[in-house]
């Protein structure tokens, strides 16, 4: 009989203590931080120092004019029209040229160059090369 005294006060002690380890208190919500915002007032990249100007005779007939003003405007002639071209940075060291407008990207590497259409996903220009 001192077993079974045994285990109950067992169970009613642990049953105590267990219910003094819950509290009312209610938990305070905890909301995530705010990520942290950033504003990029870094200006956009001036074209290359190593960007060839000139005219530029491609695969299949195609010609290319790059023509650079005094202010760093770039401009590209392409079948008659002209393009205002911006520099974009690119982590290989290419020069690449873009009009957002037109989806025209201009990639300048040392051995040729090309000119892509990026809207429509086609390559325009290749082996353009500067004579």
């Amino acid at each position: 009989m001192n077993a079974f005294k045994f285990r109950i006060a067992s169970i009613l002690t642990l049953t105590g203590l267990l219910a003094g380890c819950g509290s009312n208190v209610p938990l305070t919500e905890t909301k995530p931080a705010e990520p942290v915002k950033t504003v990029d007032v870094a200006p956009a990249p001036a074209p290359a120092a190593n960007l060839v100007t000139g005219n530029f005779y491609c695969e299949m007939g195609n010609r290319i004019a790059l023509a650079s003003d005094a202010g760093g405007a770039v401009k590209l002639t392409w079948k008659g029209r002209a393009y205002p071209m911006t520099a974009a940075s690119t982590s290989t060291g290419a020069v690449r040229l873009e009009d957002k407008s037109s989806g025209l990207v201009w990639i300048q590497i040392p051995a040729k160059s090309m000119l892509l259409n990026t809207k429509s996903g086609q390559q325009l220009a290749n082996e353009c090369k500067l004579r």
